[in-house]
């Protein structure tokens, strides 16, 4: 019986000792884990701008990537340096190589990376990125069943959903990764990406289906205001309203503005002294100068160049004629193109009466009256 007590007491100082162990490795583990984020943040930091910036705009800076490279690399060379550490800043430098294109760096950088650390979530975030595009959600989704709040991994889901085209599911996925990153006191990743999560929703409501954003490149910076160069190039590449006026070889964007402007696509229909100029020269193509140029390019795709004027024309024989737009008087230059547009359901008023001639116009919006032609 003595032996039975010594044992169950020697078994439970054994349990004791075990416990004040795990106790004091949880301990130390958080704060390790802490040191680490200060440590890695200025890294993560860095490659997370680059990021949200390309995905914004579909370009990133080649310097700030090269020096990021440049600082892992000296980072690494350090002696003693913690397996996750290693592990961590491999990863981001797979991520980079993944934006270039190197897919085979980045390969390596995976490999080497996941034999250090497989569980750490750059790690994980990088496998997903060198996955197919099939795999890859179903990677984030298996990732995701037994990390539900892994931010790092929800905000890519964000991403894979948002190539998808689903943006209502993207958006979703994205909000979701901004309260956990939140929560964990990493409020910079909502401010790295809150441009592109707004970029996702303004897509979401534009209204503009699959079909017709194929035609387009994601990346491209749709909420930047829209340029003359701009305007032609994705009437050129996206519609057939240019037809009659390019046939032949492809044109340069600089030739087909010229062409334009002597079929007199960019003047006003009356008064048009000087009006294709003030469009020509403009940094940001305003609604008015917009409806201008579609209504133009409507009137010649009709095959009647009457129509172009029907506005102006009905009116003028009016005795006290009035404009139906609020703010647009039915002198204006402008006024047939706007009355034109609005007509045709090409662009509509901005609250039901006022059309804003001098609201500048974003490349989304010139998309989705692109889209109003079909």
């Amino acid at each position: 019986m003595k032996k039975i007590i010594l044992l169950l007491i020697t078994l439970e100082l054994l349990l004791i000792s075990c416990t004040s162990t795990i106790q004091e490795d949880v301990f130390q583990t958080t704060d390790l884990n802490e040191e680490l984020a200060t440590e890695l943040s200025f890294f993560d930091d860095r490659y997370i701008l680059i990021e949200s910036d390309y995905l914004l705009t579909g370009t990133y800076s080649t310097e700030d990537l090269s020096y990021l490279h440049e600082d892992i690399k000296r980072q690494l060379e350090e002696k003693h340096i913690e397996p996750i550490i290693a592990a961590h800043l491999t990863a981001i430098d797979g991520l980079l190589y993944v934006l270039q294109g190197k897919t085979k760096n980045a390969d390596d950088c995976y490999k080497n990376a996941k034999s250090l650390q497989n569980g750490d979530d750059y790690v994980l975030l990088l496998g997903t990125k060198l996955a197919s595009p099939e795999d890859a959600l179903n990677k984030v989704e298996e990732i995701l069943s037994y990390d539900a709040n892994n931010a790092i991994i929800l905000l890519e889901k964000g991403i894979l959903l948002y190539k998808k085209k689903e943006f209502d599911k993207s958006v979703a996925a994205i909000d979701q990764a901004f309260i956990q990153f939140d929560n964990q006191y990493r409020s910079n990743y909502r401010v790295a990406y809150k441009d592109f999560r707004d970029k996702v929703w303004t897509l979401y409501i534009s209204g503009i289906d699959n079909e017709n954003l194929d035609k387009f490149k994601l990346n491209q910076d749709i909420t930047s205001p829209l340029t003359l160069n701009t305007m032609v190039q994705l009437t050129y590449e996206n519609s057939n309203l240019l037809e009659d006026l390019t046939t032949g070889p492809k044109l340069k964007t600089s030739d087909l503005i010229v062409k334009l402007t002597q079929a007199g696509i960019f003047d006003s229909t009356v008064n048009s002294q000087n009006s294709s100029q003030e469009l020509i020269y403009s940094q940001q193509i305003t609604r008015k100068m917009c409806a201008r140029y579609l209504w133009n390019l409507y009137a010649l795709n009709s095959g009647n160049p009457s129509m172009a004027t029907r506005f102006s024309s009905r009116f003028s024989k009016m005795q006290e004629p009035k404009s139906p737009v609020f703010d647009l008087v039915v002198d204006d230059k402008d006024f047939d193109a706007v009355l034109g547009v609005v007509e045709n359901e090409i662009m509509h008023l901005v609250d039901g009466r006022n059309f804003e001639s001098d609201k500048v116009v974003t490349v989304l919006d010139f998309m989705t009256y692109l889209k109003n032609f079909n």
